[in-house]
């Protein structure tokens, strides 16, 4: 222990600056990548299938097998007409196929077929 002290009494105040600020620095550099990491959790995730057929259809069944969403009290069943809004204020209408285990919803559109994290919407009405 005195050895140790002995050590930090050798410092000049030049060095207890320099270890101050290389202190600083990598905190800075820490939480710059903490943000980085943390904004692109934030991001919605959209998942979209351009062309697709009947078999794209069977095969989007088959992976959202779930075929009821309940979001805030209401629920949606396979097949009915849904209106999407996202947290980004992204409007999504279609057929609702399925959910997942993961929280993704699954719509087809006019000629998409898209995913969508569950997380990430506002609001799911019934389209008219």
């Amino acid at each position: 222990m005195e050895r140790l002290l002995a050590g930090f009494s050798a410092l000049g105040w030049r060095e207890y600056l320099f270890a101050a600020g290389m202190a600083y620095v990598l905190t800075y550099i820490y939480r710059v990548f903490q943000r980085r990491k943390e904004s692109g959790k934030s991001k919605e995730k959209t998942y979209v299938i351009q062309t697709f057929d009947k078999r794209a259809i069977d095969r989007c069944k088959e992976l959202f097998p779930i075929d009821v969403l309940s979001f805030k009290g209401k629920e949606f069943k396979r097949g009915m007409q849904i209106r999407i809004t996202t947290i980004q204020q992204n409007v999504i209408v279609g057929e609702f196929i399925g959910l997942n285990r993961v929280n993704l919803v699954c719509i087809k559109t006019g000629n998409k077929i898209i995913a969508h994290q569950l997380e990430k919407i506002a609001e799911v009405t019934k389209a008219e």
